[in-house]
């Protein structure tokens, strides 16, 4: 299993970031069938092949990420599409 680690800096209030973060798990749902749940400032994620979670903190947000075998070989293009939309809502 490949280890998807993120820390995305923000500018944002902790409100105003989780409100992006509530937009960024919307479309990954849509597209993707990835679920989540919050549990304080935690996002849970989840979907066939990947678990991990999404961290609010002020000034940071951090994903960290398990993707199983099949996924492994697409860890490089996994991270960046993450930083391509975590620039879209928190840039």
């Amino acid at each position: 299993m490949a280890k998807v680690s993120i820390q995305y800096p923000h500018q944002l209030t902790l409100n105003e970031a989780r409100e992006a973060a509530e937009h960024f798990a919307e479309k990954l749902h849509a597209k993707l069938a990835v679920n989540y749940s919050w549990q304080g400032d935690t996002m849970q994620l989840e979907r066939q092949g990947v678990r991990g979670a999404l961290i609010l903190a002020p000034g940071q947000v951090t994903i960290e990420l398990q993707l199983n075998m099949m996924l492994t070989p697409m860890q490089g293009q996994i991270e960046a599409e993450i930083r391509r939309q975590l620039e879209k809502y928190l840039g």
